[in-house]
């Protein structure tokens, strides 16, 4: 592969997302700051706020990136440069993994230490925290695969508004498993069972969704 070109095709577009990304990580420290309130409305505001940002920000990436260079016509000229379609495939994938993945590990751990630091905030809540955010880790995955597979944006709209719909869901089924429920507001991390479960299957859904991606660009033939 033409790693040069790679580079300068993930070059290309952190430049010119760098505004969209400032902007969201701006909001993630209002969020982090709204966590510090010593009001409970406020720290609810706060975590709302804190998932927003980041399903944006892999809701932006997904369409400024992938779905608008087809629908705009920039596709055709990116391909007329001496790369093909694993190349292509390889700079998106690095580029919005290196995007989302910053602002998503940075805000995290911000959160994370909220969660540690505030003797208000129960530290059971950490676990569930992390779960939370591999949830929406892979909800992004998901959006990208289907916006690098089918270049629609009535798709990925439909693949986005799925998974987001499914977060409220995935609230209130998590959130009441037994063993969740009776360690979410207490006083020590523990991982118990189903957390552990639920990591592992969301990791192995990042997984199996990117190397499913790369084979499937790399088999096509018809790429525009």
């Amino acid at each position: 592969m033409n790693s040069t070109m790679i580079g300068h095709l993930v070059r290309k577009d952190w430049y010119f997302q760098r505004g969209p990304i400032a902007g969201g990580m701006a909001l993630g420290l209002v969020a982090l700051g709204m966590l510090c309130s010593s009001s409970n409305g406020v720290f609810y505001l706060g975590a709302v706020l804190l998932l927003t940002v980041l399903i944006s920000i892999g809701i932006f990436l997904a369409f400024l990136t992938v779905v608008q260079e087809r629908t705009q016509g920039m596709l055709p000229f990116v391909m007329s440069l001496p790369i093909g379609v694993r190349e292509y495939t390889a700079a998106k994938l690095a580029a919005n993994l290196l995007l989302f993945v910053m602002p998503w590990l940075l805000l995290g751990a911000g959160a994370a230490g909220v969660i540690l630091l505030r003797e208000a905030v129960p530290d059971g809540l950490l676990p569930y925290t992390v779960v939370l955010l591999l949830h929406v880790l892979s909800g992004y995955i998901l959006v990208l695969a289907t916006a690098l597979i089918t270049g629609s944006e009535g798709w990925t709209i439909g693949v986005m508004a799925t998974v987001n719909l499914g977060l409220q869901g995935y609230f209130y089924w998590s959130a009441r498993l037994t063993d969740v429920a009776a360690t979410i507001s207490g006083p020590t991390v523990e991982w118990v069972p189903s957390l552990r479960a639920i990591a592992a299957v969301e990791l192995g859904v990042v997984a199996l969704v990117l190397v499913a991606t790369w084979q499937w660009q790399s088999r096509r033939t018809d790429f525009l």
